[in-house]
């Protein structure tokens, strides 16, 4: 079709004359395009906070955490097998056995209350080696991380999260400050940068809320904080109310000394490998019973993001129906207006008007109406994707593609939709069309 400029004036004037029946028409594509940018938006920033998880959590990781089993028992119900739990001799193990780690760093975390400056705030604090910061790429906003030798030597120092400072240390440089605990005194060290909120599936392989968190190095924490694999008399032994003389054994189960192994190997194709090495290793140490999980943080990420994926066709596919609605909202419109306005058909055709021009008449106007629709679509889906983004507090990215898209198959939409009112307008007669009331 040959772009005719009297045509399209014509098609203009028409639309200014019946305002309020074009923004009618143009409500149906107004929403679908608002729809698809909105969509895509929210689905862009559910696939880039994907990608930021994968890269804060390592797609190199492996995780190795405790497993309840309960007693593994005889038909005699004397203990069959004994597991010595998670513990810092797996870790050490697993450094001497599994060739292709790069970095690791055993954990455990233990719930406690910091006080500074006449101000206490609930807590846990956290026993990790320095590897654990570069392994989740925690960065420094003030100080430096622990070093081996603090670590060695059990040192009572320690790294404390952004809010943490904040909250104890307000207006004050915290570097080189103590902060107490309820069985240490500490010298901060460092300040980590403060993070985004922590979902629970990164807790669940690995990750904490490091904001709020008081690290120190692992030997610190079982040496001079807790150690729970470490049992005393005192702890087996308690006392009978009516025979103080007769001592009684508690059934104590063992805890495990460690919560948690994180693990970064060199290369993603060794991952299968080292999971198979790291569970007969285990399974070994801990006398054939399988008390701990392995836990690849790729594959828990990955499911998530098919997940999404599978939210964000959802999204498309809804958005698409709302483009389509919208199209045949033009097209039933566009119909109405044809019989509405036969006579002026038969007037122009009278006067000296062809069948394209009817035709290009019909559809230019269903173009513009659709095209001044995705125009303003496309600026309400920008309005609703920075709404959708202040509300929730999920981040949304627009991007220019879907901005492009929107506006052209808007126009496209216009331009099928509005074919056949086009058609059925210049095929209607001139005579019949004059004397129509």
């Amino acid at each position: 079709m040959i772009f005719n400029q009297r045509n399209i004036n014509i098609a203009f004037d028409a639309l200014i004359e019946n305002k309020f029946r074009s923004g009618l028409t143009a409500l149906g594509i107004i929403f679908g395009v608002a729809a698809v940018i909105t969509m895509l938006a929210i689905g862009n920033g559910a696939q880039q906070q994907i990608i930021e998880q994968i890269e804060q959590v390592g797609a190199k990781n492996i995780i190795i955490r405790p497993k309840s089993i309960g007693n593994v028992e005889e038909e005699d119900n004397v203990t069959k097998k004994y597991s010595p739990k998670l513990s810092v001799n797996d870790v050490k193990s697993i450094q001497k056995i599994l060739p292709c780690i790069e970095k690791l760093s055993p954990f455990v975390t233990y719930e406690t209350a910091a006080i500074a400056n006449g101000k206490r705030k609930n807590c846990n604090l956290v026993g990790v080696s320095a590897n654990y910061f570069s392994i989740y790429n925690l960065k420094l906003d003030k100080g430096v991380i622990f070093s081996e030798l603090q670590e060695k030597k059990s040192d009572a120092v320690c790294l404390i999260g952004a809010n943490l400072a904040t909250k104890l240390f307000a207006g004050k440089n915290p570097i080189g400050k103590t902060i107490k605990t309820s069985r240490l005194q500490l010298s901060i060290i460092g300040i980590i940068a403060p993070g985004g909120q922590i979902g629970e599936s990164l807790q669940n392989i690995g990750m904490n809320n490091y904001n709020d968190e008081i690290f120190v190095p692992i030997n610190t924490a079982l040496r001079r904080y807790k150690d729970r694999a470490r049992i005393t008399a005192k702890s087996l032994i308690s006392k009978n109310n009516d025979d103080e003389e007769a001592p009684q054994k508690v059934e104590i189960g063992v805890t495990d000394q460690i919560e948690k192994i994180i693990i970064g190997i060199t290369n993603t194709d060794y991952m299968h490998e080292s999971v198979d090495i790291l569970y007969r290793l285990l399974l070994r140490r801990h006398n054939g019973v399988e008390d701990f999980e392995i836990v690849i943080p790729e594959q828990i990420l990955q499911q998530k993001k098919q997940t999404d994926d599978i939210f964000n066709i959802l999204l498309g596919v809804i958005a698409a129906i709302s483009l389509l609605v919208g199209g045949i909202g033009i097209m039933n419109i566009m119909l109405a207006s044809v019989l509405e306005r036969i006579k002026e058909i038969g007037l122009r055709m009278a006067i000296g008007a062809k069948k394209q021009d009817i035709k290009e008449q019909f559809v230019y106007e269903a173009g513009l109406i659709s095209l001044f629709g995705g125009i303003i679509g496309i600026l309400l889906g920008i309005f609703l994707s920075y709404l959708a983004e202040w509300i929730t507090g999920t981040p949304t990215i627009i991007s220019s593609w879907s901005v492009i898209i929107s506006f052209f198959v808007s126009a496209f939409i216009g331009i099928i939709f509005g074919y056949v009112p086009a058609k059925k307008a210049a095929e209607q007669d001139p005579v019949h069309s004059l004397r129509h009331n």
